[in-house]
């Protein structure tokens, strides 16, 4: 938020060329008390780079910088005010000297370069899939969304460049679904697989749901990762108490895992926590993994997720 002596919001037209702008003139300075600036200005800061180097024209406007990602997303009321290493930007047609240029505005913590159209979905649609990932061109990728529910908040983080990008208005839906599961009595002291978890999500809401095991499993080595790094974030809130305990290295697992491999377990206060690498269609086969009371079922859209709950005539599949 913006504190007592901040600069009121510049009103910057994100559709008019910038050269119209700066000859309008704007006060592109941190604010002398808490030295934030306003992320129209940060944006406007990095289009000047951008143009200066060439990769954008004189013409180009606000919204041709690209996607501005805030390193800690929260739902807002209004634009935010930034600090040191607060956004990270993901942006089109652009080369790593630029990126190095732009990490050098203090509010820029990362610059990505996006790869495919705006519409394609980060990481793996399934086992056979090729992978499609961003690019890390300068600075770290690292963020994080602190996610809310019912049952409490957590903190996911994400390496941005790898994991796909799912925020604000995805993000609630799939928690009034997890509701009605708690709601009907489906999550509190049961265990629950999250068969395509991603970094975590789903399966860690369920434990602040009172689950008494949950089983996360995913194919993408990437997301297996940022779920080892939110267990470890979120532990005293899920209520693991023990430091988690690792079965591999997860350096040397493959990218995209085939077979189903176990990779971590934790602990404590009435809850058991696994995480699996592999593909879904075989963790189910896995004994750990046998007799389970609910599977979460969250592919991307342009994944039919029949294809992975035509088999259960138990009715213990959901798709989110």
């Amino acid at each position: 938020m913006a504190c007592n002596n901040c600069p009121p919001d510049p009103k910057l037209q994100k559709d008019v060329p910038f050269r119209i702008i700066e000859q309008e003139g704007y006060d592109n300075t941190s604010c002398n008390n808490c030295g934030a600036r306003h992320l129209d200005i940060v944006m406007a800061n990095a289009l000047a780079v951008m143009i200066g180097h060439g990769c954008r024209s004189k013409d180009a406007r606000l919204f041709d910088v690209g996607t501005p990602l805030i390193v800690i997303g929260c739902p807002l009321a209004f634009a935010p005010r930034l600090k040191t290493d607060e956004l990270i930007l993901i942006a089109d047609n652009i080369d790593q000297k630029v990126a190095e240029k732009l990490v050098e505005i203090p509010e820029i913590k990362g610059v990505i370069k996006r790869v495919g159209i705006p519409t394609q979905s980060v990481g793996i649609l399934d086992t056979n899939s090729k992978p499609h990932t961003y690019e890390l061109l300068a600075g770290c990728d690292m963020r994080c969304d602190v996610v809310a529910s019912s049952f409490g908040e957590l903190c996911i983080y994400k390496n941005q460049s790898k994991i796909h990008i799912e925020f604000g208005r995805e993000s609630p839906e799939k928690m009034q679904v997890l509701e009605g599961l708690y709601i009907q009595g489906h999550l509190t002291g049961k265990t629950v697989v999250d068969g395509f978890c991603g970094p975590g999500t789903l399966g860690l809401m369920c434990v602040l749901a009172g689950a008494k095991h949950v089983i996360l499993n995913d194919a993408w080595r990437t997301a297996i990762e940022n779920t080892l790094i939110n267990i470890e974030a979120n532990k005293e809130i899920l209520g693991v108490g023990i430091k988690v305990e690792k079965m591999v290295d997860t350096s040397t697992l493959p990218d995209i895992g085939n077979e189903t491999v176990h990779v971590a377990q934790a602990k404590g206060d009435g809850v058991v926590i696994d995480v699996f690498h592999g593909d879904f269609r075989k963790l189910l086969n896995v004994e750990e993994v046998d007799d389970f009371d609910i599977c979460l079922i969250d592919t991307y859209p342009s994944v039919d997720a029949t294809e992975f709950t035509r088999h259960d005539t138990t009715g213990r599949m959901v798709i989110i």
